[in-house]
């Protein structure tokens, strides 16, 4: 099989999440591709942007937004993992996902991860800011704490 741009893109997140010590198993959850489930009940989303640096701007399509919000609706473990180029991997939990999407709205939105020089992922979208930075090295811990 041909390796698509995506594929090595998400593997940057993937690797880093088969690595850790908590891992046990990968699977795609749905059909929907980017949707992948970690030790059988933590789902993860994954996006990329290949910019070169950042901020680093990515759109949620509604298409997305409506699998993401049945997700959610009914889970806890929920991740949504925004591979940042070369850069970083910036993982948002359910609740910083609530507070940049808003998920009861079905029109394209955006997600801009911003990194200052030397700092941690400033990250805001359609629906607001977070309120805290996301270090480089919350992932994949976050997914696994």
């Amino acid at each position: 099989m041909k390796i698509q741009e995506k594929d090595i893109y998400h593997g940057a997140a993937l690797t880093q999440i088969v690595e850790h010590e908590s891992f046990k198993a990968l699977n795609r959850a749905t059909e929907k591709y980017g949707h992948y489930l970690v030790n059988t009940d933590h789902h993860v989303f994954v996006k990329y942007r290949k910019s070169s640096r950042s901020p680093y701007v990515f759109t949620v399509q509604p298409d997305e937004l409506s699998h993401l919000a049945s997700i959610i609706s009914s889970q806890n473990k929920v991740f949504f993992c925004f591979v940042c180029g070369k850069e970083t991997v910036c993982a948002l939990d359910k609740n910083e996902i609530l507070t940049v999407l808003d998920l009861s709205t079905l029109t394209p939105q955006f997600v801009r991860v911003e990194i200052p020089k030397g700092g941690s992922c400033h990250v805001s979208g359609t629906a607001g800011k977070l309120s805290r930075t996301v270090p480089h090295n919350s992932f994949p811990n976050k997914v696994f704490g």
